[in-house]
């Protein structure tokens, strides 16, 4: 599915995610006119749609990988940390952590007030585990950091939170900051005009709905006209 942000619709719906099947139809609509005045697009972390869009359009349009799908990342490799470093505490101990996942993940606005205060207990009990927790809201705080105002700062924001990641000596911790060297020059560019994928996620539902009010739609040029009818 492919959003024009700008003007809040749904542009197309391509049966196929492979790189082919996206540079046949950006070409095209480069070519018509659609894409013509283009300058930035918003992606995930995947090859095909990174590559197309830059052998399509070339350095004149800015790539900027989707801060969510960073922090969904990041949320993966921080749960994979989380349970390394419960392995290394004693059984008891371990066993005190059983059920406390979603306290670690969830943002803390988001927590009742008890909440709050359990997460607080155990981030005084378990020290490794609240340095985590601190690492994640250090990420928070640079991409909502309204003074980064340039890709080279965020950049080196987002270099320095790795530095302090990897001192914890944490596997899945480290594997991100591999991920975030990888595409750093395309996530730091989040920081040019702060252009994310969050409205996709409501066309999602959108789609969802209709997916729902027609029992599912097997056909796939069906499903692409109701969806363009309805939210493009």
């Amino acid at each position: 599915m492919l959003i024009d942000h700008s003007n809040n619709r749904v542009l197309e719906v391509l049966e196929s995610r492979d790189k082919a099947t996206l540079m046949a139809w950006l070409q095209a609509a480069r070519d018509g006119g659609l894409l013509g005045v283009l300058e930035e697009v918003t992606t995930d972390m995947w090859d095909g749609y990174v590559e197309a869009v830059r052998e399509v359009f070339g350095d004149r349009v800015r790539i900027t990988i989707d801060r969510f799908h960073v922090m969904k990342n990041f949320q993966e490799c921080l749960n994979q940390s989380r349970r390394q470093a419960q392995k290394q505490l004693p059984r008891e101990a371990a066993q005190a952590l059983k059920g406390t996942r979603w306290l670690w993940l969830t943002n803390p606005e988001n927590l009742e007030q008890e909440q709050r205060r359990e997460l607080q207990r155990l981030q005084t009990r378990f020290p490794q585990l609240a340095a985590l927790s601190a690492q994640r809201e250090a990420l928070r705080r640079i991409f909502e950091d309204r003074t980064i105002g340039s890709a080279q700062d965020g950049a080196a924001r987002l270099r320095q939170w790795c530095r302090d990641a990897v001192a914890l000596g944490l596997t899945g911790l480290m594997a991100f900051c591999r991920t975030l060297d990888r595409w750093m020059d395309k996530i730091a560019n989040y920081f040019v005009s702060r252009s994310s994928n969050g409205q996709t996620e409501g066309f999602n539902h959108g789609i969802r709905a209709i997916l729902w009010r027609g029992f599912g739609i097997p056909n796939f040029a069906h499903l692409r006209s109701r969806i363009l009818h309805a939210l493009g």
